[in-house]
């Protein structure tokens, strides 16, 4: 759910900003190897508390100043314009780490129409306006109230429901569950409508 779309293979961007966090590292590093075959202009910040909390660091020192790394217990908590560094446009930035690095990141391109932002959380969105709802679950006739800022498949686990689950932001399916009756408001990025 976080793939790389290449300036020139898919995309109207001509260079690359990567931004990870902690081990938000993981999806990222592919990605530079990529984008170094290929010859694509890239930069890269990498945070993290320490460090010594930093996974990679001796795969990252083969791109030399192309990444810089900076920690919270040298530089303090990063701000987005330092993460982001210079982004102009025709930028397309990949960020992968904390909800709170990924909100000043969104927060920050708000309205910059020349730069692509693609981001991977390490968990699911809040829910900010959603409504109180009950469900049943058939199998067990329990009956669970879920919370207008709680997710079903949240309320099943709090209630002891045994419910599959695997990346919890609506993107794998691993999650789909039959409905039997009722509306459904819809907030993953995987099922259609229908």
């Amino acid at each position: 759910a976080f793939p790389l779309t290449v300036p020139g293979y898919g995309s109207p961007t001509t260079r690359f900003r990567f931004v990870a966090g902690g081990i938000g590292i993981t999806p990222i590093l592919p990605m530079l190897a990529l984008a170094q075959r290929l010859g694509v202009d890239w930069s890269m910040v990498y945070a993290g508390r320490t460090r010594d909390s930093l996974p990679f660091l001796d795969e990252l020192a083969r791109y030399g100043e192309r990444v810089r790394v900076r920690t919270d217990d040298v530089n303090g908590l990063p701000t987005a314009p330092e993460l982001l560094g210079d982004c102009p446009d025709d930028t397309a930035v990949y960020a992968c780490g904390p909800a709170p690095m990924l909100t000043a990141i969104r927060s920050q391109l708000a309205g910059r129409d020349k730069v692509e932002l693609h981001f991977e959380r390490f968990a699911a969105p809040p829910v900010v306006d959603g409504e109180e709802f009950d469900v049943t679950v058939a199998s067990t006739g329990q009956q669970i109230r879920v919370g207008a800022d709680e997710t079903l498949l949240a309320a099943l686990y709090r209630a002891g429901v045994d419910a599959p689950y695997s990346c919890r932001q609506g993107f794998c399916g691993t999650c789909r569950t039959r409905v039997l009756e009722g509306d459904v408001d819809h907030r993953d990025a995987l099922l259609t409508e229908p």
